[in-house]
């Protein structure tokens, strides 16, 4: 049997995210788009739909640790903090995102809470070994990497060679433009040796 140990975590976590949009259950709440996901962020996600992604992950580490709390879970989805010139320190993640997390992955049953913590639930358990049999039958292509568009300085950089040649091409011309200047003691020399044949 398949279960969620036998696939890898990225592949399974996206297609638990895409499940978890259907739900009515999984909503981001109105700060979600403005809100990081830590003190040791500094700006928020840049992923639209990073609420689901984020369910998502915690569902499965549910799954794979349970039971645990939230403070646990917080040093999970933590992270170093820039502190500038001195050493970075760990900082733990956001507590509220995986409360508001945990408490509608609980109201889809997906979750049970109790007095040891939260842990799977046995619809969460076949939810997600489900979702890793689809995972191995049919694997997600991968993810494109982002590539920051550098188009423009290899046009920068072609202008300034063009431009030193150009440069270098007037400066040959120049030069042979210019006659070689005669040495000034031969212009003397030149002018006495020819006077003394004037008076003869």
């Amino acid at each position: 049997m398949t279960t969620v140990y036998d696939v890898p975590a990225d592949h399974l976590i996206r297609k638990v995210a895409e499940e978890l949009k259907t739900r009515q259950e999984i909503k981001p709440p109105a700060w979600a788009a403005f809100a990081k996901t830590g003190v040791h962020k500094e700006m928020p996600p840049e992923d639209p739909d990073w609420w689901f992604t984020r369910a998502a992950a915690v569902l499965r580490r549910v799954y794979v640790d349970g039971p645990l709390g939230v403070e646990r879970m917080r040093s999970f989805y933590g992270g170093n903090k820039n502190r500038g010139s001195r050493p970075n320190a760990f900082r733990k993640g956001s507590g509220s995102i995986l409360r508001k997390a945990l408490q509608q992955l609980e109201a889809a049953g997906l979750i049970i809470h109790d007095k040891t913590g939260r842990k799977v639930s046995p619809a969460g358990m076949s939810f997600l070994d489900n979702m890793a049999k689809e995972v191995l039958a049919h694997p997600p292509a991968p993810v494109p990497k982002r590539v920051k568009p550098v188009a423009e300085e290899p046009k920068k950089a072609e202008a300034g060679k063009k431009g030193k040649g150009q440069k270098g091409a007037k400066s040959d011309d120049a030069k042979a433009e210019k006659k070689p200047a005669a040495k000034k003691g031969e212009g003397k020399k030149a002018e006495k040796a020819e006077s003394p044949k004037e008076k003869s």
